[in-house]
């Protein structure tokens, strides 16, 4: 019941770490950048500055963590939550980027969906793990 992550399995986890790095440092970037010339903003009032930020806040959230729970849930070998997760990964792309990350997306979604070998690794469930003494010790 051990066997191996398919290579298709990890291209789409390595493809979805390097987008999740390089969105995290690109909105870093924007961030950054906002708050460094956040005199241009002090002409609106407080309320519509905290709102403003707010909602970038919450996009940021929105596009970073469907990735990376895909990353995650591929990792622990659970289908429907890759699956979900990967789907709203490319909702959430097609909403926010409208760029080549959406082909991407869908590549990885009909491989995660047609791809035998990652259908059935993801789909698997390995024996509970018990510990002992040896396997505690360092």
């Amino acid at each position: 019941m051990n066997t191996k992550m398919p290579t298709l399995l990890n291209v789409i986890r390595a493809l979805l770490g390097v987008q999740s790095i390089f969105i995290g440092i690109s909105m870093t970037f924007l961030i950054a950048d906002l708050f460094r010339n956040s005199a241009d903003y002090s002409a609106f009032p407080l309320s519509d500055q905290v709102a403003y930020f707010t909602s970038i806040g919450f996009r940021v959230l929105m596009v970073l963590v469907p990735p990376i729970l895909t990353i995650v849930f591929i990792s622990r070998r659970s289908y429907k939550p890759t699956i979900t997760f990967m789907s709203l990964a490319l909702f959430l792309g097609v909403v926010f980027f409208q760029n080549f990350l959406i082909l991407l997306h869908i590549f990885m979604l009909l491989c995660l969906l047609l791809h035998k070998p990652s259908k059935v690794y993801l789909k698997q469930e390995g024996p509970p793990r018990e510990y002992n003494q040896e396997n505690l010790r360092l």
